[in-house]
């Protein structure tokens, strides 16, 4: 009986005792690319984060045949949201998860 109370105890005791996690607090950090290819397919990307842990950013698809989706987003406290343009052919006007489409 003493044994299993000892181990128990020294159990809590092991847990209390273990360090306590710090909050690391994000790193702020900005990027940027723009590159068209041989064939006039265009990728855009650019996004930054704040020491809060707010990302930012827009993205950009294009092709030679005009094509081209655009979407701008932000990730923070209230979750992520979208808002994507775009001309492709099939999309209609909508809001579904948090992610606004607007068709040119």
């Amino acid at each position: 009986m003493f044994k299993h109370l000892f181990i128990t105890l020294f159990c809590i005791y092991l847990v209390s005792a273990a360090p306590t996690p710090e909050d690391e607090k994000p790193d702020p950090y900005s990027f940027a690319y723009d590159e068209t290819d041989e064939y006039g397919t265009r990728l855009a990307r650019q996004e930054t984060a704040d020491e809060r842990g707010v990302v930012q950013g827009t993205y950009t698809y294009s092709d030679a045949n005009g094509l081209t989706r655009t979407v701008q987003y932000i990730a923070d406290d209230d979750g992520f949201r979208a808002n994507i343009v775009s001309n492709e052919p099939g999309l209609t006007n909508s809001a579904p998860a948090a992610a606004n489409y607007q068709i040119q």
